[in-house]
């Protein structure tokens, strides 16, 4: 039996055997757990987290006799520590596709009275139990940009979450619920003109760009980890296994969700209709991303550009398919300050 450990902020997963919990192996799991926290906690939340490591603190957790209590306490200590948001509510709004289908979003106000500068989080792809846009609400995500004075929102992609499924991997349907949720956000006063920005991750970018490319009223787009061509990209003859294992495993996804094949992917390509997005765009991935191309990236960027867009590709040549949040926030903050400062 395995335990998995979801970090929400870079959507690593980490797992720990529960045969692995012995008196011994407790002391050294409980730091990995810490300093794997830790390491994508923002530095607020790390400062708080670091008390966890108190020398009065560390004798009980090499104490084999106090072993199964110190592990109990060190758990309710990290969980604590996450400083989760707890003002952020969950709703459901009716696809404007199919009336008896729910789209679940996740929405944290700021104080005062709207409308506000608005941003939606969009997650990726994601295994069972597939918690959709509750990762943003868990992150902390919500709460940082509502205390920022924006409306935050996070939303579950269909099949994810409480929304209605199908998934049909970025299709129509998709791109509809997240138009449903703006739609109702509207119509409720609660998106000031001119401000909503969209931040997509790794298959939330593809949807992303593909709602932007559509709605002019987006303001802004980040796009991070995702996939631009799908054609070229499973058509990527490398000698990488992992990436061949990707391509793989993406098809498998497109049969099950759609139902066709290659011919599914050129309607789901951001770069076949960048000359349609109008917003400006922050496209961000990693050198070393084995699950996608970073050329791509590059690619989008400058069609974007050419068509009279502007567009910026942010290549970090280091990271892999996730870019940790402190050194990719250092490029968004700014780039939303930029779009909500006009």
């Amino acid at each position: 039996m395995r335990t998995n450990l979801l970090c929400a902020k870079c959507e690593k997963v980490s797992s720990i055997k529960h045969t692995e919990f012995t008196i011994k192996s407790v002391p050294e799991i409980l730091y990995k757990v810490y300093a794997t926290r830790c390491s994508s906690m923002s530095p607020a939340q790390q400062t708080n987290s670091k008390n966890l490591s108190t020398p009065g603190l560390m004798p009980l957790i090499k104490s084999r006799k106090n072993c199964f209590t110190s592990f109990v306490m060190m758990l309710s200590l990290l969980i604590a520590s996450c400083c989760w948001g707890d003002k952020a509510e969950s709703h459901l709004v009716s696809h404007q596709d199919d009336a008896t289908k729910q789209v679940e979003y996740f929405l944290q106000k700021p104080e005062g009275k709207g409308p506000w500068p608005t941003i939606v989080f969009l997650h990726g792809h994601q295994e069972e139990p597939k918690p959709g846009g509750k990762v943003f609400v868990e992150w902390g995500v919500l709460d940082q940009f509502a205390k920022r004075g924006a409306l935050a929102v996070a939303i579950s992609q269909p099949g994810y979450g409480n929304s209605t499924g199908p998934a049909d991997f970025c299709g129509n349907f998709t791109q509809n619920a997240i138009s449903s949720v703006i739609t109702k956000l509207k119509e409720e006063g609660n998106i000031s003109s001119n401000t909503l920005i969209l931040i997509g991750i790794s298959r939330g970018a593809l949807v992303a760009g593909l709602i932007a490319s559509r709605d002019p009223s987006i303001a802004g787009i980040v796009l991070i980890s995702g996939v631009y061509d799908l054609p070229k990209f499973v058509a990527d003859k490398s000698l990488n296994p992992r990436k061949q294992e990707c391509i793989q495993s993406l098809l498998r996804e497109l049969l099950t969700e759609t139902g066709s094949g290659i011919e599914a992917l050129s309607v789901r390509s951001v770069l076949f209709f960048a000359k349609n997005i109008k917003a400006p765009a922050l496209i961000m991935n990693g050198e070393k991303d084995d699950r996608t191309d970073p050329n791509q990236a590059r690619r989008l960027a400058e069609k974007i550009t050419s068509y009279g867009g502007k567009a910026r590709a942010i290549i970090y040549p280091d990271c892999g398919h996730q870019i940790p949040v402190e050194m990719r926030n250092k490029e968004i903050d700014p780039f939303i300050k930029n779009i909500w400062r006009k």
